[in-house]
């Protein structure tokens, strides 16, 4: 198989306001006094790495986090101005960024045009104030619509909204408001997430005490159903799991780990995956810093991929996909003898109704929806 010259980036900003109480992504409240210094590393970082892969194109970006728009827009300036210096961007990359509702100014929306971004990914999660509050989000709804309205004023037209469905008190009220507001918003991509109670949270410690409020398995499945109807009928596809897009803004960096392409990661707790190896940064910010310092690169783990590997993580990664897998290209890459090992699994799993053909694509039916993870452990290796 001919090595994919195309080549994705990620750059982690670990930094944010608060803690959300179910967050339990490697992020850091109050960490203003090194905003500088981990800019610097980033850079560093960047252009060591670099010269390993003079030979790939990058056509997609997406800085994320924490919450990237916490991050003075002089420090975004100059990580864009790393990367352009020390790869080659193709014209039409798509350039995304996270942004947080409450850490946005018309400055700095005008400032992300003018450094190259794209394509916005707003946390909105709920329209509703209570439940923000009770989540421990730092903004509002109202936050929220001004936030698209900067982000629009100032030339972007690629905006998607996360919101998350499933949470502790929250009603089918609640759920369909926070969904028609993003639509009359007029996004033009939706990741709607279930909730997933982590471990290491606060409301993880209050869910093993009995203080959280249990959620209804119903009611969230019904919020899941109801999503993704209310999306088609506005016109958007649902292309994954969690994601729905309007024809032509799919999150073309999402997909590079879907299919699994290759991409870099810079910053603390980056992950990358190119040539076969996936490995990961250190998580520490500080750590990640001094590390760079010492002119050592801020690798905490690594792990080569193996064929049989990368088949059975192409088979889970790619039935995340709506249209699922093509089961042709994975014998053109892995040859008929290794995709025979899944002849009975995929067998068993369409005889319960949890996947189909449709063509020459293998995918989750509505019911494998339901019993995704299900379905994924039963490719694993």
């Amino acid at each position: 198989m001919l090595k994919d010259k195309t080549l994705g980036i990620y750059v982690h900003i670990p930094f944010c306001i608060r803690k959300c109480n179910y967050c339990d992504f490697p992020s850091y409240p109050g960490l203003d006094a090194i905003f500088r210094d981990y800019t610097r590393a980033v850079c560093r970082e960047i252009e060591t790495v670099a010269s390993k892969h003079s030979d790939m194109t990058v056509d997609t970006i997406f800085f994320g986090g924490g919450t990237p728009s916490v991050l003075p827009a002089d420090c975004i300036s100059d990580i864009m101005n790393s990367l352009s210096a020390n790869f080659e961007i193709s014209e039409d990359a798509e350039i995304s960024i996270e942004i947080n509702p409450g850490t946005i100014t018309g400055e700095k929306a005008e400032a992300y045009r003018k450094i190259g971004f794209n394509r916005a990914s707003i946390g909105l999660q709920s329209a509703s104030n209570n439940l923000l509050r009770f989540m421990g989000r730092i903004h509002t709804e109202e936050m929220f619509e001004e936030c698209v309205k900067l982000l629009k004023g100032s030339g972007f037209h690629n905006i998607n909204a996360d919101v998350i469905f499933g949470v502790p008190t929250q009603t089918m009220e609640d759920w369909q408001e926070t969904v028609e507001l993003v639509l009359e918003k007029g996004v033009t991509h939706v990741s709607a997430y279930s909730l997933k109670i982590e471990e290491g949270t606060p409301w993880h410690e209050l869910n093993e005490r009995g203080k959280l409020p249990a959620v209804d398995e119903d009611l969230e499945r019904e919020m899941y159903y109801w999503v993704i109807k209310k999306l088609k009928d506005a016109g958007f596809r649902h292309y994954e799991i969690s994601n729905f897009a309007k024809p032509g803004f799919e999150c073309r960096h999402n997909l590079k780990y879907w299919t699994n392409r290759p991409y870099l990661g810079f910053g603390s707790a980056a992950h990358s995956y190119i040539d076969d190896v996936r490995y990961s940064n250190e998580e520490n910010p500080c750590e990640y810093i001094g590390r760079i310092a010492e002119g050592v690169l801020p690798v905490a783990s690594s792990e080569y991929i193996g064929a049989e590997e990368k088949l059975s993580e192409r088979f889970i990664l790619g039935l995340r996909l709506v249209e699922g897998v093509s089961l042709k290209d994975l014998e053109r890459e892995f040859g008929s003898e290794a995709l025979k090992k899944y002849d009975e699994t995929i067998r068993m799993l369409v005889g319960k109704n949890l996947l189909c053909f449709e063509n020459d694509m293998l995918r989750l039916t509505s019911l494998g929806l339901d019993f995704a993870n299900q379905v994924w452990a039963e490719f694993l290796m």
